[in-house]
């Protein structure tokens, strides 16, 4: 057997064995609830001893082992020198952050070990973590401590996915095409259970314990998607590689350190803006990576050379072009290279959330997160009719959003015009089902089961953000608004006939551009403008024309309007999130059938004495004088 293969076997047999000595060492410490300051001191000496042992092995130099030794004898001498005393290392920040110091070194060092001689890359640190065997110490990590806390809090679960999405990251695979693909997915699995998680610790944990945890997890999950996203566009490794080292240090301080469990108030605007820039991130990176990867895995060799960051499509026999069907750094290098400083200023920033809203891929992971949120409203909301219309959300989304090509033949909040191409005469007839659904069942057709939109708004965690007031300014607006959109069609239409003949198509412009960027703004600030503000300023001109058809069949209606007029607590006025004046309606005419209506049907659950009347309470002949 090979001198270097002996090593090779070697460094993995010791990398194993000190993983469990290391994992052992630290349940010592964990288990215990006091102990004694120079044993602790003792046990760290030893870990250090095995990180510098995993550097002199690395780098076979003997001299770098007599330094560690002789470094490691600072604390192994004090536990002799200081008076002993016991602590509890789980309320002391500071020995909690140096225990997590010495672990990450210990990681990074057998990480190195392992890269040295598997995977070497130019720069000591990117070698030590952008291995599978810092991985595999992430995943045993998680795992283990997931076990040894033995508290089993949705903030723990939040920890432990944290460090398991970690494990998996894609850029620790760089020695096969296929795996670093099959691992950003692993990765992007986790990651959205990982958020999720955080969705709930946010709202369920009130105390600075789990705020704190909601918050910084959804730092670090930022900072890693970021560097996830240059490490997909560039190839660099550098700020991915930086932003796991600090987000392992962090997560063995939370679970080293149990930090205070006082009571505050949470903290969602803060939280709301971190997670959405973490999904912004992950979905242009996982879009941009995942792109190049299948591409170069399963297009054929054209010319001599891989088409791979110069196409902007995906071809079909690509089996992931549905997931991956564009490239948007690509687009966006095609706007910086089209037009001038002034113009980049502008349409820069639109391309890279337009390019990032509109990738299925996106669209799946924001899927994925909010119905789970709309799983908890379900679970919460009382009434039969709001429960069905629930399931509605969590059902209609995954098939409207591939089935109906509305607002634009090409994406909008939906991947119609990814699967299979939209022209004329489906676009129209998409517009028919949904303004015939509207006339059956109210406006919530389209708002509440068609639109990503208000499904992201729909949830146990975004209803906390509704309006407290309204304006009558907005019900003129709503008007303006409806212009543009009326324009993007007629334009459409002429040009998809060849009476006018046009570079841009007006429809997809318009519709992108509303619902794929402007959206963005008003959903980032949703704690300040108020959950539906596409309905409630009405600058949503589809939404304005399908609101157009409650005013045929659906209807808010009180069954005792006598019992309204003399009602005091005004519920469902409270409930609305659009903040329709309900209560006044129905005192005036009984009913209440307003166009900004969407159907959320929150009115109903928050007073006995509200029901939905639509087509099938016609049918059920349960049809009021109104009729």
């Amino acid at each position: 057997m090979e001198y270097e293969t002996i090593l090779k076997l070697f460094s993995l047999v010791y990398i194993i064995v000190m993983m469990a000595l290391d994992f052992w060492i630290f349940s010592l410490i964990l288990r215990r609830e006091y102990v004694r300051v120079k044993g602790l001191l003792i046990l760290l000496s030893i870990v250090l001893i095995m990180g510098f042992e995993s550097l002199a092995l690395a780098r076979l130099n003997v001299l770098l082992f007599i330094l560690g030794l002789l470094l490691v004898l600072v604390p192994l001498f004090s536990s002799f020198i200081i008076v002993d005393y016991t602590i509890n290392v789980s309320r002391n920040w500071k020995y909690g952050l140096l225990l997590s110091s010495v672990i990450v070194f210990d990681e990074l060092a057998m990480g190195y070990l392992y890269g040295s001689y598997f995977n070497p890359l130019p720069n000591p640190l990117l070698t030590a973590v952008n291995n599978p065997a810092y991985g595999a110490m992430m995943l045993g990590d998680a795992i283990f401590f997931l076990y040894i806390l033995r508290r089993r809090s949705i903030m723990e679960f939040a920890m432990t996915t944290f460090a398991i999405s970690m494990a998996f990251m894609p850029s620790l695979y760089l020695m096969d095409r296929m795996l670093e693909f099959t691992m950003s997915l692993l990765t992007s699995f986790f990651m959205i259970i990982n958020i999720v998680l955080l969705y709930l610790t946010e709202m369920r944990m009130l105390t600075f314990q789990g705020q704190l945890v909601a918050i910084s997890l959804s730092l670090f999950n930022l900072l890693m998607m970021l560097g996830l996203t240059f490490f997909a566009s560039f190839s660099g490794l550098h700020f991915l590689t930086l932003s796991m080292i600090a987000s392992m240090v962090w997560y063995f301080f939370l679970v080293f350190y149990n930090v205070p469990a006082k009571k505050i108030s949470p903290k969602p605007f803060l939280f709301l803006v971190l997670v959405n820039l973490t999904e912004l991130a992950m979905g242009f990176g996982e879009s941009v990576l995942g792109f190049n990867l299948t591409n170069s895995l399963f297009v054929n060799m054209m010319n001599g050379e891989m088409m791979g960051s110069r196409m902007m499509r995906s071809p079909f026999n690509n089996p992931f072009w549905w997931l991956f069907p564009i490239n948007p750094l690509t687009m966006i290098t095609m706007t910086i290279m089209k037009y001038n400083l002034l113009s980049k200023l502008v349409m820069v920033p639109f391309m890279t959330v337009m390019t990032t809203t509109m990738a299925p891929f996106y669209v799946i992971m924001m899927g994925a997160e909010m119905s789970y949120l709309v799983y908890e409203r379900f679970k919460k909301v009382k009434t039969r009719y709001l429960k069905a219309w629930t399931l509605g959300i969590l059902t209609g989304i995954p098939i409207f959003v591939v089935l109906i090509p509305y607002y634009t033949n090409y994406y909008i909040f939906g991947m119609s015009g990814m699967i299979f191409p939209v022209t004329l005469t489906p676009f129209i007839i998409s517009l028919v089902v949904i303004a015939l659904f509207s006339t059956l069942f109210g406006r919530g057709v389209y708002c509440n089961i068609v639109c990503m939109s208000a499904h992201m708004w729909s949830n146990v965690f975004y209803e906390q953000f509704s309006a407290k007031k309204s304006s009558k300014v907005w019900d003129y607006l709503r008007w303006i608004f409806l212009v543009p959109m009326i324009v993007a069609f007629y334009l459409y239409v002429m040009n998809q006939l060849g009476k006018i003949n046009l570079s841009i198509d007006p429809l997809n412009f318009y519709g992108m551009f509303t619902l794929n960027y402007i959206w963005w703004f008003f959903y980032f600030l949703t704690p300040v403008f108020g959950v539906y503000s596409c309905a409630r300023q009405g600058w949503c001109g589809f939404g304005t024309l399908t609101g157009i058809f409650n005013k045929v069949l659906f209807k808010i209606r009180a069954k005792d309007v006598y019992a309204c007029k003399e009602c005091v607590s005004k519920a469902c006025d409270a409930s609305c999130p659009v903040k329709i004046p309900i209560s006044s309606d129905i005192s005036a005419k009984g009913y209440s059938n307003r166009i900004s209506c969407i159907g959320c049907a929150k009115c109903v659950d928050s007073c006995d004495n509200l029901e939905i009347v639509n087509v099938l309470t016609i049918l059920k002949n349960r049809e009021s004088k109104s009729f």
